[in-house]
């Protein structure tokens, strides 16, 4: 999509040897420096020259249309003086060809992707650290689906293990047990396998079970997680998290594709028996350069797998999948493990998912009430969320119906949620606080919904809107303009969030194009324009504005609003 041909294609004239991509254009610094600009620094690149070189050449060479009023030289950049109107329209004309897809590159058009994320332990509920996990894997989905990738979603079910064992044993009859139940059973049952010897062996003989293939054992494992993770997803599909295939850890028990990656350890010397009698990965025969994290346990004294070598397996399963794409959503505490995967695969001549690292989400309240006493669940921060949007919205629009007023909460609730962490590189912790989160104002998601229900009402009251895109599309503030730049961002924005793994950029430009929208509504009246060519070409500004904002809000998994 290229949203400035009328400029690109004489610079291409000049330089056949780049493309579109290679010209990345935006609004200057200060609109006394011009309309547009183009920076030569990838062009440069690929060129060969200086940036600033390459600058003069094109004002020097490039013919330009009398759109162009002037083309300026200033340093790495030309700026350009435009005819405002004739490119304001051909960005509301783009906006309104491509509609809902607006924005994407279809850089994954005939490609696939694989991501895997979230994967909470069947014996937990989903806490506020998982749901970052959560949130930033389901708008990495969303971005990469934008982009036109065929994207399968799986979430892997840690199934078989010494706490889920517990718990299997501590259920006698599962179909009769909600998820809370689950949590509390197992509580129990961990407290009592620590001062009960022989209940907690009674638990590793049940594994030992699922290991050798036992078909009541295995019945009963997965009854008890089958209940489990359904009470995880009734929590994790109020943020709208979906997922599409669920793989299941016991399946690789005795996965025989191991036997080749443990003989291509043997062939590195770099597989060992410890001191428990575990065959264990000495990594650094693998180049691995630090002691914390050397070794690496696959399986027990008496043959049964670790979870370490079933993650193996599972990760060898998903790359068979040849996916174009590989993906894993991780807490920062996973890096390691991570690394330790990546060296173990390719000893064995195999590549390994390309990791996304998330950080810590702290509560700038300190720690909540709940049930597990030290660690705030996700539905408890729901719950308190939608309860105190509910509590603005009410306030705010009391004559609305209550059942209105609660849909607008629950959308506003995760809006605040979603936003409020995806807004933040993931690299880096989040530090939530309540009151900030759910303000209308300021930057949050509450407010950017509270934009798309200020333009939702402009044009209801403006009525059906042109067919098509009139000639004079007049544009006479610099407010305006600023806008319409903005929108003509999204695309590079969008391919800049694909390729850094982060949907941050996407959250932050749907700020600052609401705040733009902002300052537009209050210097460039729309319903009472002065003119009827100012009226028509500022309402299709706003339906444009309405478009890209949806997009950008589809990507994070946020509704834009109607009405609030």
């Amino acid at each position: 999509m290229n949203l400035f041909e009328r400029l690109s294609k004489p610079i291409l004239e000049v330089f056949p040897g780049l493309d579109t991509g290679d010209l990345m254009f935006g609004a200057p610094p200060n609109p006394d420096m011009g309309d547009v600009g183009v920076r030569m620094f990838e062009a440069a690149k690929k060129l060969r020259m200086a940036p600033p070189q390459i600058a003069q050449r094109v004002v020097g060479e490039a013919h330009f249309g009398p759109e162009v009023v002037e083309a300026r030289a200033v340093g790495p950049f030309v700026n350009f003086r435009l005819e405002r109107a004739v490119f304001a329209r051909d960005i509301v004309a783009a906006i309104y060809a491509d509609g809902e897809r607006f924005g994407s590159n279809g850089s994954g058009d005939g490609r696939r992707a694989l991501v895997e994320h979230t994967s909470i332990n069947p014996n937990a509920s989903p806490h506020v650290g998982r749901a970052r996990n959560a949130m930033i894997g389901d708008s990495l989905v969303r971005l990469l689906r934008f982009e036109g990738y065929d994207v399968e979603v799986q979430y892997y079910v840690n199934d078989i293990g010494r706490q889920i064992a517990l718990l299997v044993l501590a259920c006698e009859d599962p179909g009769k047990m909600t998820f809370d139940d689950m949590l509390t059973t197992y509580g129990a049952a961990n407290a009592r396998a620590e001062t009960d010897p022989q209940f907690a062996a009674q638990g590793y003989e049940l594994l030992a079970q699922i290991e050798e293939g036992d078909p009541k054992a295995q019945q009963r494992f997965h009854a008890v997680t089958e209940m489990c993770l359904r009470g995880q997803l009734g929590v994790l599909e109020r943020l709208g998290a979906r997922y599409d295939v669920f793989v299941r850890e016991s399946q690789y028990v005795r996965d025989p594709r191991l036997e080749a990656v443990l003989d291509a350890l043997r062939g590195k010397d770099a597989l060992f028996t410890d001191e428990e009698g575990r065959v264990t990965v000495d990594l650094s025969k693998l180049g691995y350069a630090y002691e914390e994290g050397r070794y690496a346990a696959l399986l027990r004294s008496n043959g049964s797998s670790m979870y370490f070598y079933r993650d193996l397996a599972y990760t060898m399963d998903k790359l068979e999948r040849n996916a174009d794409l590989n993906l894993i959503v991780l807490g920062e505490d996973h890096k390691l493990y991570l690394q330790q995967l990546t060296l173990i695969l390719e000893a064995a001549g195999k590549s390994a998912p390309e990791g996304v690292p998330y950080a810590h989400i702290l509560l700038k309240e300190g720690k909540m009430s709940t049930r597990q006493g030290n660690v705030v669940l996700l539905s408890d921060f729901l719950d308190e969320a939608t309860a105190r949007a509910s509590e603005k919205v009410g306030e705010q629009w009391p004559d609305v119906p209550r059942d209105e007023q609660n849909a607008i909460a629950e959308k506003v609730a995760v809006a605040a949620i979603r936003f409020a962490i995806l807004r933040v590189n993931a690299n880096k912790n989040v530090i939530f606080d309540w009151a900030s989160a759910l303000s209308f104002t300021g930057d949050t998601g509450p407010y950017i919904q509270y934009c798309c229900a200020r333009i939702n009402s402009i044009l209801r009251k403006y009525g059906e809107l042109e067919a098509t895109i009139p000639d004079a599309f007049p544009v006479e503030t610099d407010a305006e303009w600023a806008l319409l730049m903005k929108l003509a961002e999204f695309p590079d924005t969008v391919a800049g969030a694909t390729k850094q793994r982060s949907c941050a950029p996407i959250a932050q430009y749907a700020l600052e194009t609401a705040r733009l929208f902002t300052a537009f509504y209050h210097d460039c009246p729309v319903l009472k324009a002065p003119e009827e060519t100012q009226r028509v070409a500022r309402a299709l500004v706003c339906a444009a504005t309405l478009q890209t904002l949806e997009n950008a809000l589809g990507i994070l998994g946020i509704n834009a609003l109607e009405r609030m």
